[in-house]
């Protein structure tokens, strides 16, 4: 049955369905289907994932882009990877993604599964962070039949059992604690560590993964001081720690990771695969791709996610020769008008007190607000002095501008 017989059969008694991620955003419906008579008209937004459309009913959404009359396939993972190590461990992108564990998993191919391998450059850009800010050391437990000595707790049972009952008096089992890189924080980050390498082996034919090997390597350099434990069965409760905020984070990724193959390492090499209901933004990915353009010319100066005064404006940029805010859209807009919402919030944010005084700038000063926006094709590949002398100011708006970027696609989709 074609998917279009199955959609009318589904919602035979049903004019309007929206499937909505309030975890990501409030505003926009991840997928909207209408239905007259026989014909259907369906609507995604810039989300993509796997779902249940109808409670039941699998739903899959590919990360196209429309530009134009042509549609392409996005090279999120390439967006990701070169993105990810411009953002600041303070810099919270959780929004990127939602998966809902609570949900039944949907068996889909490998191949289909877009949040693997976003989990995966992720932890491992996290945990190369992590490895060269050191370790965080920590008390932990230790068992050990020890000779001629005593230390901690005596284990009597184990004692009695491995030592004793073989006529050997001379070494006794011990419970104590040790102070050093050997905790169970670290030992999961290493278990899940073994996860990821797994995955990576079965898709290294990725030109994607091919970029790992220096990553992999400053990891598995530093984690060599943790011993690797392959008895974790269930999820590692997530600690806070002022001192290491990046564990945090980290724990929580390998958490998702571990749980979406259900702590079985086999089910990392399975062309079939079962997963939990997720959704990625594509908006969120675009705005560190542009962040990652912006800090390659500008290391200093652009503030991305600050808050002022209640408001977060996606981008503030404060160089010494260029200040302006910055609102980033997921759209095509090179060949139509910037939507009046889209205009009301930046040039909100363009008179912000809180932004003047963090700028500097006196009161009178006008700041230049900038949408910028994706363009397959674009010469713009980097954001620099030069570049923003390209940017077009609107025709009724003044120091309203919009600028058009690059963005890395696969191919062209029919």
């Amino acid at each position: 049955m074609k998917w279009k017989d199955i959609l009318l059969q589904k919602f035979a008694d049903t004019s309007y369905y929206r499937l909505d991620c309030e975890k990501l955003s409030e505003e926009v419906s991840c997928f909207k289907l209408k239905r007259n008579n026989d014909q259907l008209e369906i609507e995604t937004s810039y989300f993509i994932g796997l779902d249940y459309i109808g409670r039941d009913l699998p739903l899959l959404v590919e990360p196209k882009f429309s530009y134009g009359s042509e549609d392409y396939s996005i090279d999120f993972y390439k967006i990701l990877f070169e993105s990810l190590p411009y953002i600041k461990t303070n810099e919270i992108i959780s929004d990127l993604y939602y998966v809902n564990f609570d949900a039944a998993t949907i068996e889909i191919e490998q191949k289909d599964d877009f949040l693997t391998p976003i989990l995966v450059i992720q932890y491992l850009n996290l945990l190369r962070k992590i490895c060269l800010n050191g370790l965080q050391k920590g008390y932990y437990k230790v068992e050990e039949n020890l000779s001629g000595k005593v230390k901690g707790k005596i284990l009597i049972k184990e004692t009695l059992k491995n030592n004793h009952l073989k006529a050997d008096y001379s070494k006794t089992f011990c419970n104590y604690q040790e102070f050093g890189f050997n905790t169970e924080e670290n030992q999961f980050l290493k278990y899940a560590l073994q996860f990821c390498m797994n995955y990576l082996n079965r898709f290294k034919q990725l030109d994607l993964f091919q970029n790992l090997e220096s990553t992999v390597g400053i990891i598995r350099s530093s984690m060599q001081k943790v011993d690797l434990n392959n008895t974790f069965g269930k999820p590692v409760l997530v600690r806070k720690n002022l001192l290491y905020p990046s564990y945090e984070e980290a724990i929580k990724l390998a958490n998702m990771i571990l749980k979406r193959t259900a702590f079985n390492i086999t089910n990392t090499t399975k062309n079939k695969v079962k997963t939990f209901p997720y959704w990625i933004n594509m908006s969120k990915l675009f705005e560190l791709h542009v962040v990652r353009l912006l800090r390659k010319s500008y290391p200093q100066g652009v503030h991305f996610q600050k808050e002022f005064g209640g408001r977060i404006p996606d981008i503030v940029l404060n160089t010494e020769n260029f200040k302006a805010v910055i609102d980033v859209k997921y759209k095509d807009y090179s060949s139509k008008p910037l939507e009046i919402e889209d205009i009301r919030q930046v040039a909100a944010y363009s008179k912000m007190k809180g932004i003047f005084k963090e700028l500097k700038l006196d009161k009178d000063r006008i700041l230049d607000a900038i949408v910028i926006y994706p363009k397959v094709g674009s010469q713009n590949n980097i954001i620099d002095d030069s570049t923003f002398q390209s940017r077009f100011e609107l025709t009724d708006y003044y120091n309203i501008f919009k600028l058009e970027v690059d963005i890395p696609i696969i191919n062209k989709t029919n």
